[in-house]
């Protein structure tokens, strides 16, 4: 079958949509999904059973409040609290992701867990230039909080 050169942008508009209407963000009392996604190590990296709490950082602003504090932990916070830190990649061009990023995030002490295509990530609350805080209960999700500066997310984790 062949397919017409003005009907392929529709097509691939319509099969666009179709992936961001299937995509509905987490609210309250969702399962939290199954992930198959990779750390910044390259591997492969899951959601723990026990898990309590997502801290997603789905743009760079967010991701720097992150990295920030973890850093003044000790390595094993996130596993000791039972929380991990997402961070949503997919818009860093690849070069920049190979040869600046990746690199960076390998120094880092503790996991991190990266979507690097649209859809692994998408259905993570997320507000502009700050961090989500997505509380975890028995494998459901409660209420997600945003947190934009750095001394609101330092309060927020005593």
């Amino acid at each position: 079958m062949k397919i017409s050169h003005a009907v392929l942008p529709i097509l691939l508009a319509m099969s666009a949509l179709t992936a961001q209407a299937q995509t509905k963000p987490l609210v309250a009392g969702d399962a939290l999904p199954q992930l198959s996604l990779k750390d910044q190590h390259d591997k492969p990296a899951s959601l723990p059973a026990n898990l309590k709490q997502v801290i997603f950082a789905a743009d760079n602003g967010g991701a720097g409040l992150v990295t920030g504090w973890l850093d003044a932990q000790p390595k094993d916070w996130l596993q000791q609290n039972q929380r991990v830190y997402l961070a949503d990649i997919h818009k860093m061009p690849g070069l920049i992701t190979r040869m600046f990023a990746l690199p960076k995030l390998r120094e880092k002490a503790y996991p991190i867990i990266l979507g690097r295509e649209e859809a692994d990530l998408a259905a993570f609350p997320r507000k502009k230039d700050c961090v989500t805080l997505l509380p975890v209960n028995e494998g459901k999700v409660g209420e997600a909080a945003y947190v934009c500066d750095a001394q609101a997310l330092a309060s927020s984790f005593k």
